[in-house]
């Protein structure tokens, strides 16, 4: 009798086990891994993330797997009997997908797709028109890394300048690169983040040109090529460089590396 118990109870450990690899809420069961997942980037904007894959033999669905930030557990945000999906996201992050049937699962997730950011680390400067003339007060942003110089130059093409209509030594704007008295740049426009604001992608609306800034801010900007970056401005100081009134601002950045796509890490 206690041979027999034994084998009962070990063939009952066996069908959980079994069971658990095929629990539709995740990826171990004995259907094939999906193939041929990619996010449409012709297709995907603003928020909308498009996503498509290779048909799966026997599956019946499809559930679409999504991590905030490319971080933490995976969060179910679709289940589809198609092979295409349009997530509507709050943020950049990863996703996968994987195939079932009944309660049986794709054997391992599908490859990995992002709509991450490239994070900028570099810190930079710019300073107001009341700061010393050879203080840089426009700035270019880049995928890799951004370009400070001079918006009063006609030789530099900046997205955005700093600006000091007040003559305060604690106070400066951010200004669109094409806005006078220094408008030979670039048009960009320039959304807030404010309370209650969703931080990993700005609205499509209330984006402004000028504006003021302080220490704490999060500045998202929609540049001219339609490229989003959000910017988190790290200090706003003055008087700088023996001025009198001359404000400085110092800031990192994200970029959104394809265009007309407004998401990004829900850092504040």
């Amino acid at each position: 009798m206690k041979r027999l118990s034994l084998l009962v109870l070990a063939a009952a450990l066996t069908l959980m086990v079994a069971c658990e690899g095929d629990n539709p809420s995740g990826s171990g069961g004995t259907l094939d891994t999906v193939t041929g997942f990619a996010i449409d980037w012709t297709t995907t904007a603003g928020v909308d993330v498009v996503m498509n894959w290779t048909a799966v033999t026997d599956a019946e669905g499809y559930y679409v797997w999504f991590k905030a930030d490319g971080a933490g557990e995976w969060v179910q945000v679709g289940d589809v009997a198609t092979t295409t999906f349009t997530h509507t996201a709050t943020s950049a992050g990863t996703y996968t997908v994987t195939a079932y049937a009944g309660e049986d699962t794709s054997e391992g997730y599908a490859t990995e797709q992002s709509t991450m950011p490239i994070v900028i680390s570099e810190s930079y400067s710019i300073y107001d028109n009341y700061a010393p003339a050879e203080y840089p007060s426009g700035f270019i942003f880049g995928s890799t890394g951004g370009e400070a110089g001079l918006a009063s130059s006609g030789g530099f093409v900046q997205d955005i300048y700093a600006y000091d209509p007040q003559q305060n030594p604690t106070y400066t704007e951010l200004y669109s690169g094409d806005v006078e008295p220094f408008g030979d740049g670039l048009h960009t426009e320039m959304y807030a983040l404010t309370s209650g604001d969703n931080p990993g992608a700005p609205p499509a609306s209330g984006w402004w040109t000028t504006g003021y800034v302080v220490t704490g801010d999060v500045i998202y900007g929609l540049l001219a090529n339609d490229y989003f970056v959000k910017m988190y401005i790290n200090d706003v100081y003055g008087p700088v460089g023996g001025s009198a009134n001359g404000t400085g601002i110092d800031f990192t950045y994200e970029w959104q590396d394809h265009a007309g796509v407004r998401l990004f890490t829900t850092n504040i």
